[in-house]
């Protein structure tokens, strides 16, 4: 014959294939069609596979529109090929593709209940499969001989019980066909008394093993409806039926336990006769891990036939395909292995129950070795592979677990050799080996250390416990006195603290040794302005010798180009001078820093007088980027307000004007400092001609004495000045030896034999004609000059020479619209530029001092200015107020000449 279809998996098995292999392995000869062998295995259990039983539950509940229920899949089942030994259960035509599995599981139910009630054999014919269910041998009599030879026992004491015995005999097959359904709720025996009393059933001997099936099932206390139990307190319980009545057309049956004590009387409706005290199969899945040892396994639950011990199989995890709850009260697991061979039955409290493949978790320690570099490393059991052995080969794994799984396989959870869990790894993977000491020998060791990775741990053991993040000690120096060469490579030192306390184990590659009791040189780049004269220097670090002095660092600023993490807690700067020599360690609690070679900021108020030209006002102390030079900025005073003492030597002031606008950084070698707003007086010998009549005259800074009225138009002599931070300069008035005050130097004008006919006859801007609207010009022919009036007050004072012989003409005039850049006389020899026209339309003008027939201007022609008429009537002024005169003064404006 041929053989049998043998379907082996690895982790996933088909629902319809695990029911095929299941099914064989509980006494089922599973075959092809064509097979015509006589030869039948004995029974090992009649029970289908977990898959099987999920199948059929599912099938029986919550089902779609359209899907054909049991009882209809039920009446698929062809049944006209029976033979005088073999009921032939075939499927007929109208099952749809997507429910012939479900198909199956129903013709195997029917075929269990036809076994329980024909003892014929059964033979499903699924497909191109035939599944044989034998009969049970024959040495084991049914249920229904020992109830008919009971009955002829009863019989034969008494004939009355005949009858009995022969209703025994035919309600047996019926409540086997009621049992495969659950009932409804029953209604419980009429309660009449006295009728009962007087009719009360004559029992029939019944002798059957029954399982309760329905969920709804009522236990009573006597055959008069007394409820004594009902639902889940009776659900799946087996019982063995010794008597049967008959009362209102309902069959009940006497219901007695293990102890054969009587627990009450059930509808017959409600229970499913089982082959045994085992009771019938019941549906369960998941998985047992067997982690108890000397638990009995169990071939046969009638006889209680134990086929092997718990230790022989111990740890193993197994399929749960089935439940027998059994009439000694305990309920009993059918177990097979992931190649669905049988192992037995075995007691619920015998065995640990886990929903997964992998089973429970089992203990595991030591250290495994990586022998094979083709197996995966799971991060759970979906087998998800997260990594391959092939990267740790000839490695080491620290094993903290294990699982049996149902696959047959051990998996081991492992962390490598730095505490880092990895996963699930085969045993086969790996052989297990002893290591003695896989943290190392302690080795003596005496150095000072100081934590520089903040991603390290101290550990607590070689287990790798986090004692403490390197976070929370990070630049700490500690004091490592042994030291692990531990298995996974790597040192790790012991660390204790100033205070002899242990902080833990570290890997030697996150710390940096130290040559004292300093820790380790770190690098540094700031630099530090020391602004007290107690702050030393010093040449070690318990503070013992002094390497320089506090007065020799105070207002100087240096380098910090490395820092030490001391032992004692204490961090210290080592400090450099621009030089390059070293000053010592500094407590870095005692002074700041910066990241500028400027140092730091310091308070300075005061005010600096320049007295460099051409110096640069820097804008940035790093890079000397400037904006302005003190060329334009010469012996101006500006207000202090802080300074640098830089690490180049220099000082630097920042400095404001008196307006409070920011100028830069001065070097403060580059100025004079006072405590006045006047900034310093200045030497300057000079004579000055008073040119405004109401500016003020101070005796201090501003305490005004008087103004110029009486001095305006006398020459004085200016002894000093200073240029005040308002941006006024500020004369020291003499009058031969007597001193006036402090004037304004716009007040004035430089005194000479003769005036400066290139420049502006003040230094003063010229009005702006706009903002007078009674503007006039009057020429003083006596005092050789001009003023321009806004009414009474004067606004300008200008130097001129008119005209020799008294040729100006007296009078009241105003300026006419002729005028132009320059005109030349050649009957006089001599021209003149910007010419403004006061008469005759072009022939009285007030223009620059003359020019020659090359437009050079005649010099001893225009010295004669503010001293001495010079001109043939017209009035000559200096080359700028001829031409403002031009440029501003409007057609009409009145001139007077007197």
């Amino acid at each position: 014959m041929r053989k049998a279809k043998i379907i082996r998996t690895r982790q996933v098995v088909s629902p319809l294939l695990t029911l095929l292999a299941a099914v064989a392995l509980s006494g089922v000869t599973t075959v092809h069609a064509s097979d015509n062998t006589d030869k039948t295995p004995a029974v090992n259990e009649s029970v289908q596979s977990s898959a099987t039983s999920q199948q059929g539950q599912a099938a029986a509940t919550d089902r779609k529109a359209g899907t054909l229920s049991d009882d209809d899949l039920e009446k698929l089942i062809d049944r006209s090929d029976a033979t005088p030994t073999q009921d032939i259960l075939k499927m007929k035509d109208g099952v749809p593709s997507d429910q012939q599995e479900a198909w199956l599981t129903v013709a195997k139910r029917v075929a269990d209940q036809d076994l329980s009630t024909s003892h014929r054999e059964q033979v499903i014919l699924y497909n191109e499969t035939k599944i044989v269910v034998p009969a049970p041998k024959a040495a084991a009599p049914s249920a229904e001989s020992d109830a008919s030879n009971q009955a002829s026992n009863a019989s034969a004491q008494n004939p009355s019980s005949a009858a009995s015995s022969a209703a025994a005999s035919s309600s047996s097959s019926s409540a086997a066909a009621s049992s495969s359904s659950q009932s409804k709720p029953e209604a419980a025996p009429a309660k009449n008394e006295a009728a009962s009393a007087a009719a009360t059933p004559a029992p029939v001997t019944d002798n059957r093993y029954v399982s309760v099936t329905d969920k709804n099932a009522v236990l009573y206390a006597d055959l008069n409806g007394t409820k004594k139990q009902e639902g889940a307190a009776v659900y799946q319980r087996t019982f063995k039926s010794q008597a049967k009545y008959q009362k209102d057309g309902v069959t009940y049956l006497a219901l007695y336990d293990a102890n054969q004590t009587l627990q009450g009387y059930m509808n017959q409706a409600s229970i499913k006769v089982a082959a045994g005290a085992g009771g019938v199969w019941t549906n369960a899945s998941g998985y047992a891990s067997l982690t108890k040892p000397g638990q009995d396994v169990y071939g046969n639950l009638d006889t209680k036939q134990v086929i092997k011990k718990s230790d022989d199989v111990l740890d193993n995890t197994y399929f749960i395909s089935g439940a027998y709850h059994h009439l000694d009260g305990q309920v009993y697991y059918s177990l097979y292995d992931s190649h669905n061979n049988w192992l037995g039955y075995m007691a619920g409290s015998g065995f640990e129950t886990v929903n997964s493949a992998e089973g429970a978790w089992a203990a595991a320690s030591g250290y495994a070795k990586v022998v094979d570099k083709n197996y995966a490393i799971y991060n759970s059991f979906k087998f998800d592979a997260t990594g391959s052995t092939d990267h740790y080969y000839q490695q080491y794994f620290k094993k903290v677990g294990q699982y049996h799984h149902v696959n047959g396989a051990v998996y081991y959870s492992v962390f490598d050799l730095f505490g880092h869990w990895l996963g699930y790894v085969n045993s086969a993977a790996v052989q297990n080996v002893t290591i003695a000491n896989p943290e190392g020998t302690w080795q003596a060791d005496d150095r000072y250390v100081t934590v520089t990775d903040n991603r390290a741990t101290l550990y607590s053991d070689f287990n790798w416990t986090k004692k403490q993040a390197a976070t929370d000690v990070m630049l700490q120096t500690f004091k490592s006195t042994g030291k692990y060469h531990n298995l996974n490579g790597l040192t790790y030192l012991s660390l204790y603290d100033k205070d002899g306390n242990w902080r833990g184990y570290i890997n030697q590659q996150s710390i940096t040794a130290g040559v004292s009791d300093g820790g380790a040189w770190l690098p540094a780049n700031a630099y530090t302005t020391f602004t007290a004269a107690n702050v030393n220097a010093y040449a070690d670090f318990n503070q013992q010798k002094v390497a320089t002095s506090g007065a020799g660092l105070v207002n100087q600023t240096v380098n910090i180009s490395g820092q030490y993490h001391a032992f004692g807690g204490v961090v210290y700067y080592s400090i450099y001078d621009v030089r390059g020599k070293w000053l010592g360690y500094v407590d870095a609690s005692q002074v700041k820093t910066t990241s500028s070679a400027a140092g730091l900021w310091l308070p300075h108020d005061g005010y600096l007088t320049t007295t460099q030209s051409g110096q640069m006002i820097y804008t940035n102390l790093d890079s000397f980027a400037g904006g302005r030079t003190t060329t334009a900025n010469y012996q101006r005073t500006f207000r202090i307000m802080g300074e640098y003492k830089h690490y180049n030597g220099a000082t630097y002031y920042s400095l404001y004007d008196g307006n409070g606008n920011w100028m830069g950084y001065l070097n403060s070698a580059l100025g004079s400092e006072s405590k006045e707003a006047q900034g310093v007086w200045m030497n300057y010998n000079a004579n000055v001609l008073i040119t405004a009549s109401n500016a003020a005259l101070y005796s201090s800074f501003f305490n005004m004495t008087r103004d110029t009225s009486s001095l305006y138009g006398g020459v004085y002599q200016v002894s000093g000045k200073y240029s005040h931070v308002n941006g006024t300069t500020y004369y020291s008035l003499y009058d031969g030896n007597r001193w006036l005050g402090y004037l304004a130097s716009w007040a004035t004008t430089p005194y000479m034999d003769y005036y400066d006919w290139t420049k502006p006859s003040q230094s003063k801007p010229y009005p702006d004609v706009n903002m007078y609207p009674n503007l006039s010009i009057e020429v003083d022919i006596a005092k050789q000059r001009v003023y321009i009036k806004n009414g009474s007050t004067n606004l300008y004072t200008m130097y001129v020479s008119t005209g020799i012989d008294n040729s100006t003409l007296r009078g009241h005039f105003a300026i006419q619209t002729e005028r132009g850049y320059s005109f030349y006389n050649a009957n006089e020899g001599m021209g003149a530029r910007y010419w403004t026209s006061f008469l005759d339309h072009g022939v009285y003008l007030f223009h620059s001092v003359p020019t020659d027939a090359n437009g050079n201007y005649i010099v001893s022609q225009a010295k004669m200015l503010g001293k001495q008429p010079g001109s043939h009537g017209c009035v000559r002024l200096t080359i700028p107020d001829a031409q403002w005169i031009n440029a501003h003064i409007k057609v009409g404006t009145p001139v007077y000449i007197y």
